[in-house]
C-alpha cells in the first residue's frame, strides 16, 4: 500500500513567526496557544485564528466585509503562512450530524500533533 505519512510531533510554525508575514495587516490578539490576525490578499481582507492547543494545530479563516468562501488560492497562502512546506494539513467534511456552523463562509485547516495524516499516492493527487 502506498501511503505517505507526515512526521509525528511536527507542529505548525511558531506563532511569532506567523505574525511576521508581510500579508498580515493587523495582529488583533496574541496568546500562548494562539493568535488572531487580519490579512489582505488581492484587495480582500480576512480574519484568521491560528491555535495549537488540545493536541491539534488549527487555523480558521473568515472573509471580512464579504459574502464568499475563501478560494483555493487563499487557502494555499494561509497554509504557507501557518505551516511548514513539508507539513500535511486537512480541511474536513464531517458527518452531517457533527456539523457546527457558527460563521457562514468560514473555513478551517487542521493537523493532529501526535498522529500522522495518511495521504493517497502522489499519482492520485
Amino acid at each position: 500500500m502506498l501511503i505517505t505519512l507526515i512526521k509525528k510531533n511536527q507542529t505548525m510554525k511558531k506563532l511569532d513567526e506567523i505574525v511576521k508575514n508581510r500579508l498580515i495587516t493587523k495582529v488583533v490578539r496574541m496568546a500562548e496557544d494562539g493568535v488572531m490576525f487580519n490579512f489582505k490578499y488581492k484587495s480582500r481582507e480576512y480574519e484568521v485564528i491560528a491555535s495549537n492547543g488540545g493536541g491539534w494545530d488549527h487555523v480558521s479563516i473568515y472573509p471580512l466585509h464579504q459574502k464568499h468562501t475563501p478560494s483555493w488560492d487563499v487557502m494555499c497562502i494561509l497554509k504557507d503562512m501557518c505551516f511548514n512546506d513539508d507539513e500535511v494539513v486537512m480541511e474536513l467534511h464531517p458527518a452531517k450530524k457533527d456539523y457546527v456552523n457558527l460563521a457562514e463562509y468560514c473555513l478551517h485547516l487542521w493537523k493532529p500533533q501526535d498522529e500522522a495524516i495518511p495521504t493517497p499516492p502522489k499519482l492520485f493527487v
